[in-house]
């Protein structure tokens, strides 16, 4: 998100840009201006996060969103994390595929390690402003689209994710991720 916008309205297009440029500067990526506030502007500045360490990640994700068993490169989850998580220091808000490597990392983290297989079961979005809690949520099986980089500012990510015969709900909500294991 633009950390300058609700400051000076005589200079804020002016500070707005060197906030870009900084970004681009600090993490070495370009960055677009977009708006992710349907109905009430928040600006922001968008990135593809895409690194030569992984370059078989837009294939990870493809198969990941087909609900593909994922049994190779897992390894490259991990790298793709840390890659989104350099971010964390601003304000962040995800995409879908930003959301799906921190939904991973949670579920190796809960398992305490790389698990031999994962596969997306469910992707779906929610409000924000939802309050059922994690457990609540309906079982779904379906994958869903992106949001739209309109409505990113008051997504939650909900992902449903099989690792080892072991079922996991994650939701990703901005920086943080909540996790539990669903029973079978």
């Amino acid at each position: 998100m633009d950390e300058t916008y609700d400051g000076d309205e005589e200079t804020w297009e002016e500070d707005s840009e060197r906030y870009r440029q900084d970004l681009e500067h600090d993490f070495k990526c370009r960055f677009s201006e977009a708006n992710i506030g349907p109905g009430a502007d928040i600006p922001a500045f968008l990135t593809v996060i895409a690194t030569t360490t992984v370059p078989l990640w837009t294939v990870l994700l493809s198969a990941f969103f087909l609900g593909k068993p994922i049994n190779d490169n897992l390894s490259a989850w991990a790298e793709i994390s840390r890659k989104v998580r350099s971010f964390f220091g601003k304000p962040v808000v995800l995409a879908r595929n930003g959301a799906a490597a921190i939904a991973v990392e949670a579920v190796c983290d809960e398992m305490g390690g790389l698990p031999r297989t994962v596969r997306l079961l469910s992707y779906r979005s929610g409000h924000i402003g939802d309050n059922e809690s994690i457990g609540e949520i309906p079982r779904s099986d379906e994958i869903l689209e992106n949001v739209p980089t309109l409505n990113l500012g008051y997504v939650r990510h909900i992902f449903e994710i099989e690792a080892d015969g072991v079922q996991h709900r994650v939701i990703v909500d901005g920086k943080k991720a909540e996790l539990i294991k669903l029973q079978s």
